[in-house]
């Protein structure tokens, strides 16, 4: 943290040519995430060879660590760097829906540094963060600390009933719906045709809370520039969890498709499997 926190203090076209050599780091040392990493591009991307797989694993990791780097200058560096090439497209019905009143949930997903795609939006419209506690203390606190100091609030994410509040209270929330949380929290719908457990909670807070839904996804468009993109969902809540999954997969493997190494497919998404199906770890 203490190196990180040191970087910022460098101009941001200097500060993340850092990214790469600790994506390639990453690469190198941790077998574990690395052999996660394949089998999820392979099993999501089966079209490309496997000279092509093994260059998005590497690109992958890449922008992955840019992607730490990212996160460090949007906890503790100015946001101007990035605000020179932004580009936001949705941003006024969001804000129209945000003045109704009525509460919001932003579904994300976890592109590289979502801190830095909240941040970047939380200037023009506030809005809380969900995050899950971290085991380390200190690290906890560092990061409790500074999504609080750079988003509009953070709330973990099991405090349901504060989210619930939140949005009742016509206030924005953002989610990420795109990890694993196991078969009783979850209904199996297709991310790059593979049935993967999804969470429900997006259609069961919409339900309950009368709120509106955006998806919201954030990437890196050019060498410097960052495209933010909001998109209604007015079907959302359908009535039927499943559909509803399947929708909010679907915008999050479009959004993927436009840069498929800037996700993060470090992490096991598809750790649940339905019954009789083959494992992918």
């Amino acid at each position: 943290m203490g190196l990180l926190r040191l970087i910022t203090f460098l101009p941001w076209s200097v500060g993340k040519k850092f990214g790469p050599a600790l994506g390639y780091l990453l690469y190198q040392l941790s077998k574990r995430r690395r052999n996660i990493t394949e089998k999820n591009i392979a099993a999501c991307f089966p079209e490309l060879n496997q000279q092509e797989q093994h260059k998005l694993v590497l690109d992958t990791f890449y922008a992955n660590g840019i992607g730490v780097i990212e996160t460090a200058y949007a906890w503790w560096s100015s946001l101007k760097p990035f605000n020179k090439y932004l580009q936001i497209d949705g941003l006024e019905a969001l804000q129209e829906a945000c003045d109704s009143e009525q509460g919001v949930l932003l579904l994300g997903a976890h592109f590289t540094s979502p801190d830095l795609g909240c941040a970047l939006l939380n200037q023009h419209q506030p809005f809380s963060v969900t995050y899950q506690r971290h085991k380390n203390p200190l690290l906890d606190a560092l990061i409790l600390r500074s999504r609080s100091h750079c988003l509009g609030g953070a709330i973990e994410r099991d405090q349901i009933r504060q989210v619930v509040k939140t949005l009742k209270h016509g206030q924005t929330v953002w989610l990420a719906p795109d990890q694993d949380l196991g078969p009783e929290r979850s209904v199996f719908a297709p991310f790059f045709g593979i049935p993967t457990a999804t969470t429900a909670i997006a259609s069961r807070l919409a339900k309950s809370t009368q709120c509106r839904v955006f998806f919201f996804s954030h990437q890196q468009h050019q060498q410097q520039g960052y495209h933010l993109q909001l998109i209604a969902l007015d079907e959302l809540p359908s009535g039927d969890d499943t559909q509803d999954a399947r929708i909010i997969n679907n915008h999050i493997e479009a959004a993927i498709k436009h840069y498929p190494a800037q996700y993060l497919w470090l992490h096991r998404r598809f750790k649940t499997r339905p019954q009789g199906s083959p494992e992918i770890y």
